[in-house]
């Protein structure tokens, strides 16, 4: 790829990051306040936003053994993108719960197709410069600020009707970032590596103990994702001052996306990826403790450049390293559905059985600090030297 081409890939690869990750900022904080505006109750409600966990674990599967057998994944992409923005459409005439809930159902299964498959086209866009793929990322992270802070106040001043329209310029914007995105040829491995099955790749000791590391660092987030702000709430926090808080760690995670190539060109993916683990303990153990003190939960907040930003980096180059050009679709997007789909519903399932049993928030936030503990064990077990391509063990 000349280098004026691959200046234009990252651009429009800058540009779908930043689209997607808004529609992602737009939809978890506010869809549910939207759906309140309907006038749906809190169970009604919950089973819709679990349509969102569902398909997220099972549409990138599906469509990444599709893009692995026709090898084009900007066209899985582009397919994703457009497909998702028509389906969408169905919000501004769903008012029934049912019709609702397939339309959310639809749109989201083609909307969770795109991301998996952007990792692999950013990882063969970079070829040999893999840990550029932070500064890239970070757009997202970028796209996703603009969006709570943004639909936040329109919300406030408008209130919630508006979504639909703000989702479809969205969707728009990822349809045509889509669009400027150029298949890239993937740099060519050895026969040896080509014919080596998915499956004979996916069962190796330090692949799956890696992958269940990630679900239980993801597992651990789940009282952070549900019950966050009406946590703050219940110590006399407001909602603003919540999303001012979660917007730090958005800027923290922006922060340790652009500080990634140079920690991944220094250190190995498994070193960072405990040291990620031993931090997300620390930041749910303070986020427990620290009662109503702003600073406690604000220092608790900067750790979400470790416990999702860095993690999430070592994450994508752990399965860029260890699985072969032919299978890096399915690869990714089995690491996003094992990791944020499954991990995510696990820890928000148990968080919220114990919050709605009396557990306690207390309890409830030890014990996804032991979740993060128990990745680090995994991890541990992989053993050194065996993180292919790895720059140091």
């Amino acid at each position: 790829m000349s280098a004026l081409l691959e200046g234009r890939q990252r651009k429009a690869l800058a540009a779908s990051y930043f689209a997607f990750y808004a529609i992602l900022g737009l939809m978890v904080p506010y869809l549910s306040l939207y759906l309140d505006h309907l006038g749906f109750n809190s169970a009604q409600i919950g089973w819709m936003l679990a349509i969102l966990f569902a398909t997220r674990m099972v549409a990138p599967n599906i469509w990444a053994a599709l893009s692995d057998r026709l090898g084009t994944p900007v066209r899985i992409i582009r397919a994703g993108a457009l497909t998702a923005a028509f389906t969408y459409l169905g919000l501004f005439v769903a008012k029934e719960f049912l019709v609702l809930a397939v339309v959310m159902g639809i749109y989201t299964f083609f909307w969770n197709a795109i991301l998996a498959q952007l990792e692999v086209v950013t990882l063969t866009t970079l070829a040999d410069r893999p840990q550029d793929y932070g500064g890239l990322r970070s757009f997202g992270s970028v796209g996703y600020i603009v969006l709570v802070v943004g639909a936040g106040w329109w919300f406030g001043v408008r209130g919630p009707a508006d979504l639909p329209w703000i989702g479809l310029v969205l969707f728009l914007a990822l349809v045509g970032a889509s669009m400027a995105l150029t298949e890239v040829a993937p740099r060519e491995r050895d026969d040896a590596e080509t014919d080596v099955p998915f499956m004979s790749q996916l069962f190796q000791r330090p692949v799956l103990l890696f992958l269940l590391s990630a679900m239980l660092l993801q597992a651990s987030h789940g009282p952070f994702y549900t019950f966050y702000v009406l946590y703050l709430r219940g110590l006399g926090l407001a909602e603003s001052t919540a999303g001012v808080l979660v917007a730090l760690g958005v800027l923290a995670e922006i922060g340790i996306f652009l500080l990634a190539p140079r920690l991944l060109g220094r250190y190995s993916v498994r070193s960072l990826m405990v040291l990620c683990c031993l931090l997300t303990s620390v930041r749910w153990a303070v986020t427990g403790d620290a009662g109503d003190s702003l600073m406690l939960h604000g220092l608790a907040q900067t750790l979400h450049a470790f416990s999702f930003g860095l993690a999430h980096a070592c994450g994508i180059q752990f399965i860029h390293r260890n699985f072969s050009s032919g299978h890096q679709g399915k690869a990714q997007a089995l690491y996003a559905s094992t990791s944020f789909g499954l991990g995510g519903a696990i820890g928000a399932y148990i968080s919220g059985q114990l919050w709605h049993n009396g557990a306690g928030a207390s309890l409830t936030w030890s014990l996804a600090s032991a979740a993060a503990v128990a990745a680090v064990t995994g991890l541990a077990l992989m053993g050194k030297g065996q993180e292919r391509d790895g720059r140091r063990q």
